[in-house]
């Protein structure tokens, strides 16, 4: 019986030990991008998501996103035709322009079920530092891993049913001596094989804010950056409402 409660109580506190090393990771995520209380200051944040692939650009999309009400631009041109989605993230309802003109009610609609899966997709690959403590993911803390002569505290996330494609994995490669993260290993849920992207030094985007915003994968010659990111205090709410 003895042993039962030594045993039992041994893998308590092994457990108990493990919930604070990862309590202690996150903390240093946290001040790596300026502190917790510096991100939920920042109202406005503005970016654009831009793809490359083998240096030419596959994609770029402008986004202004106020975080306080869910107010939210999204811009992105492809084939000459300009569209410029005006919406809110909370109840997902707006209004869709193409070259100015004001879409249809079936066109309005799925324009802005697309500009909500960019919003989930591109404010995550920003921001994945600020996330890691959203209602719904799981983390754990596993073994430091080595690589090419680094050693890295490594984060996994798994999700709860959130999100658009819940069953992605994330490994988070965490800095020992700074709590930036300088790799990411993802694997979706609809692939087999996980790629990672390595992360450019954070650099500060304002209210004392601070991101990496270049990502890139050496195995496939792509890179995801973040120009124009900024955070902002102030915005004529107008930009909200009109295209």
């Amino acid at each position: 019986m003895k042993k039962l409660f030594f045993s039992c109580l041994f893998i308590a506190l092994c457990l108990t030990a493990l919930a604070q090393d990862k309590n202690v990771v996150i903390d240093k995520i946290w001040t790596a991008i300026g502190g917790k209380q510096n991100f939920e200051k920042s109202r406005y944040i503005q970016f654009t998501f831009e793809v490359k692939r083998n240096d030419k650009i596959a994609t770029s999309r402008n986004h202004l996103w106020d975080r306080y009400t869910g107010n939210y631009r999204f811009e992105q041109t492809n084939n000459d035709k300009k569209q410029v989605i005006l919406f809110n993230i909370n109840t997902k309802k707006g209004k869709a322009y193409e070259n100015g003109v004001l879409l249809s009610d079936s066109l309005n609609e799925a324009a802005i079920k697309k500009a909500y899966a960019s919003y989930i997709n591109d404010t995550y690959w920003l921001l994945v530092p600020s996330k890691i403590e959203d209602p719904g993911v799981n983390t754990t803390l596993i073994a430091n891993e080595t690589i090419d002569g680094k050693e890295y505290q490594v984060l996994n996330l798994n999700f709860d049913k959130v999100g658009l494609t819940p069953g992605d994995q994330y490994w988070l490669y965490i800095n020992l001596a700074n709590g930036e993260i300088e790799k990411w290993k993802f694997l979706l849920q609809n692939q087999k094989n996980a790629n990672i992207f390595n992360w450019s030094p954070y650099l500060e985007i304002g209210n004392g804010v601070k991101l990496s915003t270049s990502k890139t994968n050496n195995s496939n010659n792509s890179t995801i950056s973040f120009p124009n990111t900024k955070v902002l205090q102030k915005v004529n709410q107008q930009i909200f409402i009109k295209p």
